[in-house]
């Protein structure tokens, strides 16, 4: 007996298969399963081939803009129809510079995951061109020093977008103006979720202010074991944590006066003994931001020193162009 299928049913087991994880992602590899798990599908007929090409391209994973090329000559339907979420590798500093991923005639892309896997010095922009309205999502990863000049790069590449997403191995502190590693003492919630906007580093928050329509930022993580920043459990938004390092908590905040003005300002609350430079730099969010995000994962490795020398050697070559 002859059983039929609904194309749409065997359209969502491909995509279940696709979608499923087969180990945990690494930095910089295609998480997609190999080919041959659907292989034989896609042999038996001619409809089911276009539906397994659908579901395989639905996220496209490049590791160099030159990889697009390819697709102006073969399978056009990668840009008008298939591809949903773009995953790129930037290899090198340079390739930000100068060879951006021309995103012409991706109709339908919603999503763009950035791999920064080595140290990435970030001009004025991201390395995308001709970005389709339909992006609503940009996804980066494993970011070395963000700095506020990266999200000035992503708003002036994405001055549209909805969600953000970013996973970063420092922190910039607001109040020593440079990137840190995290250090909590323990025990430290998974997670700490501001509302109605609140929640960043006040120069994130400035640089991202011009986009009208973001409306979540998810930030994650890692950090090791300290000696002064305490995120309560039960209370973890006490101190309207943001980014600030562990030396400046330790030093800083032992003022109780000058606590007090910091969380105003991280508040965008203006106090009458605010002095008139630090009411200039007060918390300006996106208009529609509502949610931030933080989410923390613990690491056994201190790489402070690891990361300065990738930073020292990606400042030097940056230097020399």
């Amino acid at each position: 007996m002859f059983l039929f299928f609904p194309l749409e049913l065997v359209h969502e087991i491909i995509a279940w298969l696709l979608i499923t994880p087969t180990s945990a992602e690494q930095a910089g590899t295609n998480p997609k399963p190999k080919w041959s798990l659907i292989a034989s599908f896609s042999s038996a007929s001619k409809t089911y081939r276009t539906l397994a090409l659908e579901a395989w391209f639905r996220v496209l994973f490049l590791r160099s803009p030159q990889d697009l090329l390819f697709l102006k000559e073969n399978l056009q339907e990668i840009r008008s129809s298939w591809t949903r979420e773009l995953h790129c590798i930037a290899n090198y500093h340079r390739q930000l510079d100068g060879h951006p991923w021309d995103l012409a005639g991706f109709c339908r892309l919603q999503t763009i995951r950035l791999h920064c896997s080595s140290i990435v010095v970030v001009k004025e922009r991201l390395p995308f061109i001709n970005i389709p309205p339909s992006v609503m999502e940009v996804d980066l990863r494993d970011l070395t020093w963000p700095s506020p000049f990266v999200f000035q790069a992503i708003t002036a590449t994405f001055p549209d977008l909805r969600t953000l997403r970013l996973s970063q191995r420092r922190v910039w502190c607001g109040l020593c103006h440079t990137c840190s590693t995290v250090k909590f003492v323990e025990p430290v919630p998974s997670k700490l979720v501001y509302k109605e906007g609140f929640g960043l580093p006040i120069h994130y928050a400035r640089a991202l202010a011009p986009m009208r329509y973001l409306h979540t930022v998810r930030i994650t993580i890692p950090y090791t074991n300290g000696t002064s920043i305490r995120l309560n459990p039960d209370d973890p938004a006490k101190d309207m944590w943001s980014g600030e390092c562990e030396d400046c908590v330790r030093i800083m905040y032992a003022d109780a006066d000058f606590l007090e003005r910091w969380i105003a300002r991280k508040g965008g609350t203006f106090l009458s003994n605010l002095p008139g430079k630090d009411a200039e730099r007060l918390y300006i969010k996106p208009p529609a931001l509502e949610t931030v995000e933080w989410t923390f994962w613990r690491s056994e490795i201190d790489d402070d020193e690891e990361l300065e020398e990738e930073e020292d050697l990606a400042l030097a070559d940056y230097d020399e162009e």
